[in-house]
């Protein structure tokens, strides 16, 4: 008898804590849980060992619904940037996107668009600029029409034709996002012959490892087998950034390498195949038989800077400075943190910086030309220094860089004196190229170095008006007395909701030529000069007007005692003074669903013989704009050309790696035309072109290059998918 009243006691007690158990983990329909979600549980139809399986499975549930709520407060929650370098417009997007100067730590946002507007010009170089010479094939040396847009590697100027095909370390885009960010491209003939395979691809992805700190990685890669024989070509972009924006650090970071290999066939032996015949391409003979080039570009970067705040707003005292940023005994909320916090870009603030760079070039060619091939032979003028039928040439440079600098904000980011500037830099660079001593002795290295100091200033008045300006001069080393200045001013106004910027820039340097511009001694050329410094002066301006959709560039520049590489392929310096002057318009035209998108540059050069550049170059895009399906789908069909007058365009020299001057004959009055389609499919971009569409007409001369023909006409895909959370 005692022992059943214990057990049903026993009984009783647990089936009272189950029931107990149960309403407290049913899920709250507060939360997303309706009475439908309930659970009646009868003591009689459960054993012991079910009834704890059901209160695991209850618990379990009602975790995870309180880590749910946890979860959806904490992704709601704002990512406010509290940098004091990020603009209050740009705090809360989604992702943001720029470019830091490596004197100063300084940046200048640009803009992410990765509509299919945007990746249609799958070339770089049309992306920036109307036109370009270059040798037919994605990812080749590259010369841009516009005088103003080029650019150059002064430390290892045979990686300037590929610049426009890669980064460094000012160039790099920096992001910082909300949300993981990835894009995938490929751009390619994808079902074309392997002969006529032509292959780029684009990998990004970036993300914030916390609310400051971004690291991303890019990868990207240019490259076609080629049309005629002996010119495939592979150039392979990798860089892996890291950046940290702070209350008061900032850091840029990074790795980049751009490694290029290129078979080298010279050009065509006789262009009157390609124009004035029906002749097989694949029949065409080329002046090289056995030549290439190999190209590698190494760069390790840090940029950093750390403000400290000398005086805060009012009422703050000089005690406040000190645990800026802190938590201290008599703070226990952390008030005068959130403050500081608020205004650590106000008042008088230095900034302390520094910057390292250290980085290697080089390039390797080779060819092998037989003594009895007359063709190879005259490319090079019959010129062989070493060795009468190979070559082997190698040039190698290493650059190490270390920068100081202070920024003093005297007053506040936005006065009109707002910030004063300085720093000094030492740089290290070491040197290989062959000599013929190195037949007796052994091979060795030429050491440079070069100490510059450098200043600037800016500031700006309200919205409406800012300037900088900004001054380098080596004092020692093997640049002394080389000087860089820039100024620069910008007016708005806001007529609208968008501003109306006129940006105004003056420029001046004074240029030690680089050293194998002064000696240089390889299989097919020589020489040892004595050069002086160059000298350019430029005026740019530019007017941006987006309720026009216009956007309009000048340029003017005086140069003296100018490099060039002549037609026999001799580095040379023209004493005279010369003049260019550039003027551009980007406009937009639009008429029900058609849209006009042109581009049209006119440039004139005082002395064609030194500088020869295209009067007139165009970059036009016609197509009829319309919905498939309203915010899923939207198709462009239409038209893309581009255009230049006839001049005298350069030719490129493979053993130099350089373009040079030629007379042979003017290029150009050829309109090349891709037919397109176009689509945006929710995220992704999608085109089909067909290449080169109207070839034959007016006629063959589809030239890019002297001896270097675009391509033919071929039908070419295109895939751009990003994905990320909004």
């Amino acid at each position: 008898m005692h022992k059943n009243i214990k057990a049903n006691f026993k009984e009783s007690l647990m089936l009272v804590t189950t029931l107990t158990l149960l309403l407290f983990s049913l899920p709250n329909p507060a939360i997303g849980m309706n009475n439908e979600d309930t659970l009646t549980v009868r003591s009689d139809s459960l054993s012991s060992k079910e009834m704890k399986r059901v209160l695991r499975e209850r618990e379990r549930a009602r975790t995870d619904s309180l880590k749910w709520i946890k979860d959806s407060i904490r992704w709601a929650k704002p990512r406010y940037l509290t940098s004091y370098i990020v603009p209050d417009s740009l705090k809360y997007k989604r992702i943001i996107v720029w470019n830091f100067d490596q004197h100063l730590n300084s940046v200048e946002y640009g803009k992410m668009d990765t509509a299919f507007n945007e990746t249609f010009y799958d070339y770089k170089f049309l992306k920036k600029d109307a036109g370009a010479t270059y040798l037919g094939i994605s990812g080749s040396a590259t010369l841009l029409h516009n005088y103003f847009l080029r650019e150059k590697l002064y430390e290892f100027n045979d990686f300037s034709p590929y610049l426009v095909w890669g980064y460094t370390p000012e160039t790099l885009p920096n992001y910082n996002t909300k949300t993981p960010h990835t894009e995938m491209g490929y751009w390619g003939t994808l079902f074309a012959n392997r002969d006529k395979e032509e292959t780029n691809i684009k990998f990004l992805h970036t993300q914030n490892l916390t609310q400051n700190l971004n690291m991303g990685i890019n990868y990207e890669r240019f490259g076609a087998e080629g049309l005629l024989g002996e010119e495939r070509t592979d150039n392979r972009n990798f860089s892996a950034a890291v950046n940290y924006l702070g209350e008061r650090y900032v850091m840029h970071a990074g790795y980049i390498f751009q490694g290029i290999k290129r078979a080298e066939n010279g050009g065509i032996a006789d262009d009157a195949l390609i124009l004035d015949t029906l002749t097989d391409i694949k029949t065409v003979p080329f002046r090289l038989l056995d030549a290439d080039n190999r190209l590698r570009r190494n760069t390790l970067f840090l940029t950093h800077s750390y403000g400290i705040p000398l005086r805060f707003g009012k009422g703050r005292n000089s005690a406040d400075s000190l645990t800026a940023g802190g938590q201290g005994k008599s703070d226990p909320e952390g008030e005068s943190a959130k403050n500081d916090t608020l205004n650590v870009a106000e008042g008088t603030i230095t900034y302390f910086g520094h910057s390292a760079e250290f980085s290697t070039y080089s390039r390797r060619y080779t060819d092998r030309i037989a003594t009895t091939d007359s063709i190879g032979r005259s490319l090079y003028n019959g010129w062989f220094n070493i060795n009468p039928e190979s070559s082997f040439d190698s040039t190698r440079v290493s650059r190490f860089e270390n920068k100081l600098f202070i920024r003093l904000q005297p007053w506040a980011p936005d006065a009109i004196i707002s910030r004063l500037d300085g720093g000094a830099g030492y740089q290290i660079l070491s040197i290989y190229s062959f000599k013929p001593e190195f037949y007796i002795k052994p091979a060795y290295n030429t050491t440079y170095t070069n100490f510059y100091l450098y200043a600037g200033a800016s500031g700006q008045f309200r919205k409406y008006f800012s300037w900088k300006g900004f001054a380098k001069y080596t004092m020692a080393g093997y640049n002394a007395g080389d000087i860089s200045a820039e100024g620069k001013i910008r007016l708005s106004a806001y007529p609208g909701d968008q501003p109306i910027h006129l940006t105004a820039n003056l420029k001046f340097n004074v240029t030690t030529p680089d050293w194998f511009q002064k000696s240089y001694y390889s299989n097919h050329y020589k020489w040892n000069n004595n050069f002086d410094k160059t000298k350019e002066t430029r005026i740019e301006a530019s007017l941006y007007l987006p309720g026009l959709d216009l956007s309009a560039f000048a340029g003017y520049s005086l140069l003296s005692d100018q490099l060039f590489y002549g037609r026999d392929g001799i580095i040379a310096q023209h004493g005279e003074i010369e003049s260019v002057f550039a003027a551009s318009v980007e406009k937009n035209f639009r008429l029900w669903k058609f849209h006009f998108d042109n581009r049209i540059l006119y440039q004139f050069t005082s002395n064609r013989e030194v500088l020869p550049l295209p009067a007139i170059s165009a970059r036009l895009r016609y197509y009829l704009d319309f919905n498939v399906v309203k915010n899923v789908m939207r198709m462009q069909l239409g038209a893309a050309l581009t255009y230049n007058t006839e001049y005298y365009t350069p030719s490129y020299n493979p053993a130099l790696g350089q373009f040079y001057l030629q007379s042979e004959r003017k290029i150009g009055n050829c309109p090349y035309i891709d037919a397109f389609i176009n689509i945006q499919w929710h995220r992704t971009s999608i085109f089909i072109k067909y290449l080169n569409a109207a070839q034959g007409w007016p006629d063959g001369d589809y030239f890019s290059a002297n001896h270097y023909i675009m391509p033919q006409s071929s039908l070419k895909i295109g895939i751009h998918w990003p994905f990320y959370v909004k």
